[in-house]
This record gives structure tokens, sequence and C-alpha cells, in this order.
């Protein structure tokens, strides 16, 4: 079967989202800042993450597809690239999570006697849902430090950066957006208030999240993060020193004129 990690957006309308799957006839169920839809017919699960996340069970691609389309809808600044993790699940002889011996897929395993376990699957599917909202940050992220890793280049070749002061307030607004766009969520990246109800959950949501070397790519992160904020700092140093250079020049200049004018009233 079917596991797959989905990150679309920014946020979700829960809410709303819950009025839709009611008006189908899906049952729904909050878990705090989750929402888990359900339809015993076709045998799936989805939990919705707030933060622009969500993970299938048991859904065929199609299936997949068309809440992709529904939720266009319900989301807070969509991504441009949608970010997905995809994984096989089955039932076993114990919870886990392993790599497959061929593919480039991970299997999750569920016991047999925690199959139908609604609060074992949002466990896990937090892992998921951390995971792939991780990799949109990592991509945004490299693509910003991408677009601008000329510029200390420049500045060693040159001395100055060859970019306009619009050009440089604008560099500096996109870094800035980025960077608070992660510590603003950073929230969604720790362990879960979830667990403090589900406490004896914890230890499977750990596991799978240290297979997804999510701490060691959090670390990582945080890096990026460290060079996004020196480009920053120099970014704003040279538009901080382009300003005292013109407001130099204009001094200069008004002392001109003043001596300037001077002299013409003495002749």
């Amino acid at each position: 079967m079917r596991c797959v990690a989905f990150c679309t957006a920014n946020s979700y309308k829960l809410a709303a989202i819950a009025d839709f799957f009611k008006a189908k006839h899906a049952v729904v169920k909050f878990y705090r800042d989750v929402l888990h839809v359900s339809k015993t017919l076709h045998g799936y699960d989805i939990f919705l993450f707030k933060h622009g996340c969500f993970v299938t069970w048991g859904m065929r691609k199609y299936q997949e597809q068309k809440i992709l389309q529904q939720l266009k809808d319900f989301a807070f600044d969509p991504l441009e690239k949608i970010e997905i993790s995809h994984y096989i699940y089955k039932l076993g002889a114990e919870t886990k999570i392993t790599a497959h011996p061929r593919f480039r897929a991970d299997i999750i395993s569920i016991s047999n006697e925690e199959a139908y376990n609604i609060p074992l699957k949002l466990a896990i599917s937090y892992s998921l849902a951390q995971s792939v909202k991780l990799e949109s940050y990592e991509d945004a992220i490299q693509k910003t430090i991408d677009n601008n890793n000329h510029i200390p280049i420049e500045l060693a070749r040159g001395g100055k950066i060859l970019l306009s002061r619009k050009a440089i307030s604008k560099r500096i607004g996109d870094i800035f957006l980025v960077r608070s766009s992660v510590n603003l969520n950073s929230e969604y990246l720790e362990v879960p208030e979830y667990f403090w109800q589900y406490s004896n959950l914890e230890s499977y949501y750990i596991a799978i999240e240290q297979f997804l070397d999510v701490p060691k790519r959090v670390a990582t992160l945080n890096r990026k993060l460290d060079v996004l904020n020196e480009i920053f700092v120099m970014l704003n140093n040279q538009l901080q020193h382009r300003y005292s250079s013109i407001l130099e020049a204009i001094i200069i200049l008004l002392i001109f004129i003043e001596i300037l004018i001077s002299l013409l009233d003495r002749f």
C-alpha cells in the first residue's frame, strides 16, 4: 500500500477543510492542529497538518491527485514546487521503518495488532510531515544561497558589490523573507504537543524522525541559515556604505557651493 507525505503550502485552513470533507460524508476528527479524515468504505486515512502538509495512508495515486486539487482552495501561500515523499506501507510483525533493499522507497511496517490504531498512524505521520516540510525549507534556502553566492566573490575581487541600491534592497528582502519563514515556523520541527497526551507513542515518532535524519538535517539547515545571515549582513553593510558615501558627497557639494557663494559675494 501507498503512504505519501505532501507539502503544498505555508498553511491550511483546517476548519474549512473539515467542513468540506463532512459535506462529502467523510469522518473527520481534530487532534490539536491536525485534522484526520477517513472513509471506511475506501479504507484510507489522511492527516492534514496546519503547517501546509498532509500524509495519506492507503490511497491510490489518482485519489491523491484529487486531494491535491481540492486542497488548493484551502491553502495559504501555496508553494511553487510541491514536495512529495513516497513510502511503502504494510502490516507486519512489528511497527518500524526500514529501507527497501532494491528501490528508493522506505518501508513502513505497522504491527497487525495496531492496524487500526489511528493515534499510532498520526505519531508516524508527524515525523513524515516534518521531514517533507523540512524539504521545502531546504529547497528555499538552497535556492536563495545559489542566487547570492556570487556576492562574496564579487566583494573579494573588486571590493564592492556590482548591484544597484534597489537590487541590493530586493536581495535583502528576499533573504529576510526566507529566514523569517523558517524562523516563524520552526516550532513545527520540534516535538509536537500531541505527545504530551500520547507519550507512549513518542518513541515511534523519534525512531522515524531519526531514520529520516531529521535532527541532522535541521542542524544543516541552521548552518545554511547562518550563511544567509552573513550574506544579509554583507549586503546591508554595502547598502549603508553607499548611503554614507552619498551623504558625504552631498555634504562636500554643499560646502563647495557655500565657498563659491562666499567668493562671489567678495568679488
